[in-house]
């Protein structure tokens, strides 16, 4: 179902519209709360991603994102890291290949949301903590091992999507001895230029966000899956600036530090 915002709208439409899609929301939250409580206690594990994606995906089209995906996403036993714009970067890539993402310990105590990340195996690391960072390692490379593909935005916060920031080293550690697949990710207007009012960045409060999202016409989301990075040899800077590189390339943006050009066409 798509809703149509047009710039002469009366208010009180954008409002019907938006309590509208904030309703299918709600409801779509309270059946995957339902969902992993009671079937994902007696699930295996690809029965667990089957249902991440289907809700993902059901997300997505209730907030009319639409989805446009090249290259090949990773099966198992790898490391993933994309550029980070806004929360709905999760759920797009939950659409297509549902991992086990790294989040900020903070996440845990939110309503609903800390819940359902903590119940569907995100791993939380407490921020600036030197000390977390061998836990949370150890605990990354356990889930690679088991089969698993572990999620990580190693920028450490959200751009506008104009942007790549500086990749931190830290959480890369674990690809050394597994694979190391970027993704790349960006928003674009109908025109094609880059969609800064689905960022997730700077002073936005989420409910900002969460109310900027519900009142779009429709949102363009693109995600690439890169080719795997060779690992072999490499400490985990070099790690991270190759995938910093690969990114940026993929979204004609420039690598932190550089001047920047004019975006255009992911590449594959």
């Amino acid at each position: 179902m798509e809703y149509a915002l047009e710039s002469g709208m009366a208010p009180g439409m954008h409002h019907a519209i938006r309590a509208v899609r904030m309703t299918r929301l709600g409801i779509h939250l309270a059946l995957g709360m339902l969902t992993v409580s009671t079937v994902f206690p007696v699930s295996g594990k690809r029965r667990r991603q089957r249902l991440v994606r289907s809700w993902s995906s059901k997300l997505l089209k209730i907030l009319n994102v639409s989805l446009s995906v090249r290259g090949m996403p990773p099966e198992s036993q790898s490391l993933l890291v994309a550029n980070h714009v806004s929360w709905l970067d999760i759920y797009l890539i939950n659409a297509v290949c549902p991992p086990r993402f790294v989040a900020k310990s903070e996440i845990r105590s939110w309503p609903v949301i800390g819940w359902l990340s903590e119940k569907t195996g995100v791993l939380f690391v407490e921020r600036g903590s030197r000390l977390d960072t061998g836990r949370i390692n150890a605990a990354i490379s356990g889930a690679i091992a088991s089969g698993d593909i572990v999620a990580v935005f190693p920028e450490g916060t959200t751009s506008d999507g104009r942007s790549i920031l500086n990749f931190r080293a830290p959480l890369l550690e674990p690809a050394r001895s597994s694979r190391l697949h970027p993704a790349a990710i960006r928003y674009v207007t109908r025109e094609g230029k880059i969609d800064t009012q689905v960022a997730y960045a700077g002073d936005t409060s989420f409910g900002a966000s969460l109310w900027t999202i519900l009142g779009q016409k429709k949102i363009h989301a693109e995600l690439v899956f890169i080719e795997a990075i060779e690992v072999d040899g490499k400490d985990r800077k070099t790690l991270a600036r190759d995938a910093e590189s690969v990114i940026a390339e993929a979204l004609d943006l420039p690598r932190p530090g550089k001047e920047s050009g004019t975006p255009g066409d992911l590449r594959a």
